[in-house]
């Protein structure tokens, strides 16, 4: 079950990486560039345990770590991107400050062997993450329900995440469960961005034929 649902995380978030990039080569937005990325470290813990088995000299453990590492700075990353899109032009930081996550994979190997520690850190960035991303769209589905696809995909990532970090002795989560959950939120957010991000580019041809019709 662990293997079906691992090539199903993998397929799942291929597509989303495909999808987000193909987007950024359009408008060049960090938030999308971030959310592509995250997404391709999330495919290779799909498949980590069959890369393992055609190259033995790989350490399953080891590459789903690392990816989870990656996974979770690109996905602050995109948070702040996000936040970042969210303010008036006059007052975003620049965008180099979206990468200040990026920080966790430098800092990682000093903490690697602390596992209370690289927990923490782990859950702290994933839990961040996903506070924005709901405050965020939570806002926006307010203001449009168009966003409410992306709100639902949010929602799958915080059901799983709190009971990921459930402790053990509360709930225990099947391997399988979280990847199978995870590719639910990833095909929701995928699915459901596309109309969001084809919404946003109406609304902005509208603005540009209001503010060019003289022309």
């Amino acid at each position: 079950m662990d293997a079906f649902s691992g090539i199903i995380l993998f397929i799942v978030a291929f597509y989303a990486t495909i999808n987000f990039y193909r987007i950024y080569s359009l408008g060049r937005k960090i938030f999308h560039f971030c959310l592509g990325t995250a997404a391709a470290f999330l495919a290779i813990i799909g498949v980590s345990s069959f890369l393992a088995e055609f190259f033995p000299v790989l350490d399953p453990y080891f590459i789903g770590e690392w990816s989870s590492v990656f996974s979770s700075a690109f996905l602050l990353s995109a948070a702040g991107a996000l936040i970042r899109d969210f303010k008036p032009v006059f007052s975003r930081f620049p965008k180099s400050f979206a990468f200040l996550p990026l920080i966790l994979i430098a800092i990682y190997p000093l903490i690697i062997d602390t596992v209370m520690v690289k927990q923490w850190a782990l859950a702290i960035f994933q839990g961040s993450a996903l506070t924005i991303s709901l405050l965020i769209y939570g806002f926006r589905t307010y203001q449009n329900s168009e966003y409410g696809y992306m709100l639902v995909g949010v929602v799958f990532f915080a059901v799983t995440f709190t009971l990921y970090w459930l402790p053990e002795s509360v709930f225990t989560m099947p391997a399988y469960v979280w990847m199978l959950l995870v590719s639910c939120g990833i095909l929701i957010i995928t699915v459901g961005y596309n109309q969001v991000y084809n919404l946003e580019e109406q609304l902005l041809d509208q603005q540009v034929r209001r503010e060019t019709w003289f022309v």
